[in-house]
């Protein structure tokens, strides 16, 4: 998710240190939103046994799903010119978790990248665009190793694999801010075809 801001810009990439700060806190809380969440059904019925388990699952569905799919709107920004940088969502941080501890169900929305500088309409389309982009090339990946992954390995290409699919069809979603009202506002025809394309990515995982 990408917010527009009027800031002049730099032109290079930069990460600052509250950034960083800002984007450790979020996959941190959001990993073990997740991993609470594949152990069990709430605080009181969480198999931790399971626990160590999930929580490796979750570095790498969280890393790919949530992270690179933030660093992939702020790279095409900068490469536009545009000033970028994520900021945490204390309160979306704080509800995953209790979602996660209470029901067993994550409800993430950790933050956001802010986006700054005089960019136009197809731009924003563009940077927009491009966290889900990040989503299906993992999501398309990490598909085809389900049918020979074995054991742990395929609960962490699983997860990858949907995890990624299913965000980059909520993200595609032509709600605002999601970005799939950025990217139809921009060009129709490209919203449609990665939209289709997500959807048909994400509905196997249903059926396996």
């Amino acid at each position: 998710m990408s917010y527009y801001v009027s800031v002049e810009p730099p032109r290079k990439i930069h990460f600052s240190k509250k950034e960083i700060q800002d984007l450790l806190v979020s996959m941190l809380v959001i990993t073990f939103a997740f991993a609470f969440a594949l152990s069990g059904y709430g605080l009181m019925y969480i198999d931790w046994a399971l626990f160590p388990t999930a929580l490796l699952i979750s570095v790498f569905a969280v890393a790919t799903g949530f992270i690179l799919h933030e660093l992939g709107h702020k790279f095409v920004a900068n490469k536009y010119g545009a000033w970028a940088e994520f900021r945490a969502w204390p309160q979306g941080l704080m509800m995953a978790l209790i979602f996660a501890l209470m029901v067993g169900v994550v409800w993430a929305a950790p933050g956001a990248v802010y986006i700054g500088g005089n960019i136009t309409r197809e731009q924003n389309g563009k940077i927009s665009l491009a966290g889900p982009i990040n989503n299906l090339i993992f999501a398309t990946i990490f598909f085809p190793l389900i049918f020979i992954a074995k054991g742990i390995y395929f609960d962490i290409v699983f997860y990858v694999y949907f995890i990624n699919a299913f965000l980059a069809v909520f993200n595609l979603l032509p709600i605002m801010p999601l970005d799939g009202a950025k990217v139809a506002n921009w060009n129709i025809p490209v919203y449609i075809l990665f939209l289709a394309v997500s959807i048909a990515l994400l509905v196997p995982g249903f059926i396996l």
